[in-house]
Order: C-alpha cells, then sequence, then structure tokens
C-alpha cells in the first residue's frame, strides 16, 4: 500500500467517527432555523377550529370571549384566534366550564 491509500483510509476513518457528530449538528441548526423562520408568521384558528380545539360549543366560545377568558381577532367579517395562545390553553388543559344562565 502506497502513501495515497493510507491517508484514504484514515480519511474514511475520520469520516465515518465524525459523521454522527456532524449529522447532529447540522440537525440542530436546521431546527432552530426552521423553528426562527416559522414563529415569523402567526398562525391563527377559525371560531370551529377553536371551539373544536377546547371542546366547546360555538356559543360557549362566544361566550369565553366576550367575557375576556379568550381573545379574538377581527378581521374584516371573520373572527379569529391566535393559535399560540389556544395551543398555550390546551397544554395547560384550561378548563372552561359552563354557567347556567
Amino acid at each position: 500500500m502506497g502513501k495515497s491509500d493510507n491517508q484514504s483510509i484514515q480519511q474514511a476513518t475520520i469520516m465515518s467517527l465524525f459523521s454522527p457528530f456532524i449529522d447532529e449538528i447540522v440537525n440542530r441548526v436546521s431546527e432552530r432555523v426552521l423553528s426562527v423562520t416559522a414563529k415569523k408568521e402567526p398562525k391563527f384558528y377559525t371560531r370551529k377550529e377553536t371551539a373544536d380545539l377546547l371542546h366547546v360549543t360555538l356559543p360557549t366560545l362566544a361566550r369565553l370571549t366576550k367575557d375576556g377568558l379568550i381573545v379574538s381577532k377581527r378581521v374584516g367579517s371573520r373572527i379569529l384566534y391566535e393559535a399560540d395562545a389556544i395551543d398555550e390553553a390546551v397544554k395547560k388543559q384550561v378548563i372552561f366550564k359552563y354557567r347556567r344562565a
């Protein structure tokens, strides 16, 4: 074997040793880049989507919005809810109790 064969074997050995580390670094960097770009565009849920996520009816959702427990945004004739706030309420398992009139 010549010097070039030994160098090729050494390079292949080094690459096989460092390949998992390089892959992990690439994965972490790409996750951070994707999370930063994804947060720039806020996501909104419709009334129906929000009611389904919270397991409430549309009238109950309207009451929760009126009482200020959930914040909504009006865009034209549509009422939208910020996905971050709704997702956080779902994660915390907030229970919205029914109120009898």
